[in-house]
């Protein structure tokens, strides 16, 4: 039995993975500096509703209309360069910024901007309210410290920084407890997360909260499940991940559904589980701490919209129409062909999101290529990796839950995926009609990489006892070098933009 575990940061590996996470938020910074507003991921919207939290908002069917502030924001900072045509001879010819035009052509501008969002609601507006809430708070308190205009827009962005270094810290906390004496896995898993090269965390998106909150959750959750003694604080931890996962994104449905699931193992396995008085009593309050304010949610989505998601407000103005059930397996997600296709591109999406520069996607086919191929073969080791050997029961059921939630995100996008019929210019379009849009299951990401993790340590353990730490850490390094240097490559002239933060006047 291994050592009992000190206070992690009285450790230098402890200390260690601190430092890593300071890293992972400091690159958060520099990289959300780097793009200017607004992305080509819908991040005007996010950015209205944003100011609509900002004001005491609630959804409602009549208040939707954008911001006066989105408008404004949109024509002063907004850059064309994600949505830029090559001009004569290829050439890509940048205006200069609004703040380096004549006044009379700024003012133009903005009134373009507000004129074209006037026409326009803004279908975010109805969305879960996770998010928003807690970015509308941040820039509230980026106000009172007198930040303002384009500084104040990368001060919301800037959230993302104490989001990933929280998921890099408390996913190591929770890993002492499940690898005390596998520090591959330990630390790995913060690693990669470190710089794990998804971009949700680089603009104004509801889908940058997902990670750490359905992530930790995660782990919480299966250490319900797992725990050879009752935490008396888990339940409670647990409850509060699930309900603000699902209120960050109904995606996160799943990790309520893997929660259950830990609820039933714990009830299996503990005796005091089944009891009121004791461990029972606080797992029926974390159920209850979850039921109460989601079951309140969907009754208000009810009365106020006609239907528990009120997604069909967004449906209509993204013009898609709904598939008769008579035909729903016609969908060529049904064929081997058309499952081949939503395997390839949903999984290099996944990894690093779909920003795109001058309408090109920000993505390197190579790395892509790379992303693809040691996702299917690692986590087809990880699974193989269930039924092989004798290891700790704790250790082998959260990585089944971890495929379980893993697999769990990708049905729901798949099955999804037929439900509608897609037009021409839409996204999924009609010639792609998948949802393959990594960010939806941004949630996804920390049981991804512990399976991703635990599938090289698998695959280099065929080869002899000494050989097959270094092979690992060997393989953990050139996936690093990889999501981290094809990062840095695509965002290097992105740095040069005179629209982004480090070129305001």
């Amino acid at each position: 039995m291994p050592p009992p575990l000190r206070s992690p940061l009285r450790t230098g590996e402890g200390a260690f993975v601190a430092a890593l996470a300071v890293l992972a938020g400091a690159r958060v910074l520099l990289l959300c500096a780097a793009l200017p507003f607004f992305t080509n991921v819908d991040e005007h919207r996010h950015v209205d509703g944003v100011l609509k939290y900002a004001r005491g908002y609630l959804p409602a069917p009549d208040n939707s209309d954008y911001e006066p502030e989105t408008g404004r924001y949109l024509g002063l900072y907004g850059s064309p360069e994600f949505h830029l045509k090559p001009g004569p001879g290829g050439a890509y010819v940048v205006p200069p910024p609004p703040w380096e035009r004549p006044a009379e052509s700024t003012s133009q501008r903005i009134d373009r901007t507000e004129a074209y969002l006037a026409r326009r609601t803004n279908i975010e507006a109805m969305q879960p309210p996770a998010y928003y809430a807690a970015a509308a708070v941040w820039l509230r308190v980026g106000s009172a410290l007198g930040l303002q205009g384009a500084v104040l827009l990368y001060w919301v962005r800037a959230l993302a920084a104490p989001l990933l270094f929280g998921l890099v810290w408390l996913a190591y906390r929770s890993l002492r407890e499940v690898y005390p004496d596998d520090a591959f896995m330990r630390l790995g898993v913060p690693v990669l997360l470190a710089v794990f090269p998804l971009d949700v965390f680089y603009y104004v998106t509801r889908d940058a909260l997902s990670p750490l909150v359905a992530g930790v959750g995660f782990l919480w959750a299966a250490r319900l499940a797992t725990a050879s003694e009752p935490d008396r604080t888990a339940p409670w931890r647990t409850g509060l991940a699930a309900v603000i996962a699902f209120f960050a994104k109904y995606t996160n449905v799943a990790l309520l559904v893997v929660t259950a699931l830990c609820t039933a193992l714990a009830l299996r396995a503990r005796e005091g589980a089944r009891r009121l008085r004791g461990e029972g009593g606080r797992l029926l309050a974390m159920w209850v701490l979850i039921a109460l304010p989601i079951g309140a949610w969907l009754l208000r989505n009810q009365l106020v919209f006609g239907e528990v998601t009120a997604t069909a407000f967004k449906i209509e103005r993204m013009g898609w129409g709904r598939r008769p059930l008579g035909v729903y397996f016609h969908h060529p997600l049904f064929t081997i062909d058309g499952f081949a296709v939503f395997v390839r591109e949903l999984v290099p999406i996944f990894w690093r999101g779909e920003v795109a520069w001058h309408r090109v996607p920000l993505a390197i086919p190579a790395a892509d290529a790379f992303y693809t191929v040691t996702t299917l073969v690692f986590l087809a080791f990880a699974a193989y990796g269930l039924f092989r050997g004798q290891r700790p029961a704790e250790r082998r059921t959260t990585e089944a839950l971890a495929l379980l939630l893993v697999g769990g995100y990708v049905a729901g996008l798949a099955l999804m995926s037929p439900l509608y019929i897609f037009h021409a210019t839409s996204n999924p379009s009609a010639a792609m009609p998948y949802f393959v849009q990594g960010r939806l299951i941004s949630g996804a990401v920390l049981p991804f990489v512990l399976l991703y993790l635990r599938g090289i340590q698998v695959a280099t353990g065929a080869f002899p006892e000494r050989f097959a730490k270094p092979i690992a850490w060997g393989a953990l390094a050139l996936v690093v070098a990889v999501a981290a240097g094809s990062e840095v490559w695509l965002h290097l002239p992105i740095f040069a933009s005179p629209y982004n933060f480090y070129h305001l006047p």
